[in-house]
């Protein structure tokens, strides 16, 4: 159980850290604007559905 609340948080983590790094990124290559946009779009597209589905998955295992 405490491996699966520090994966968890881990996992959590991940994701600011990546959005820190592609908006630092483009900022400091010079381009304009943008960062920010494109890196929710990224974390909407790739990562929210895992996370959804593993909340799924957690319900479905509770409810049987």
């Amino acid at each position: 159980m405490k491996t699966q609340k520090i994966i968890i948080y881990f996992v959590i983590a991940i994701v600011p850290v990546f959005v820190l790094l592609t908006v630092l990124g483009d900022v400091g290559e010079g381009a304009e604007g943008g960062g920010i946009q494109r890196s929710i779009e990224w974390v909407t597209t790739y990562v929210l559905p895992w996370i959804f589905l593993y909340w799924f998955i957690k319900l479905v295992r509770k409810i049987k």
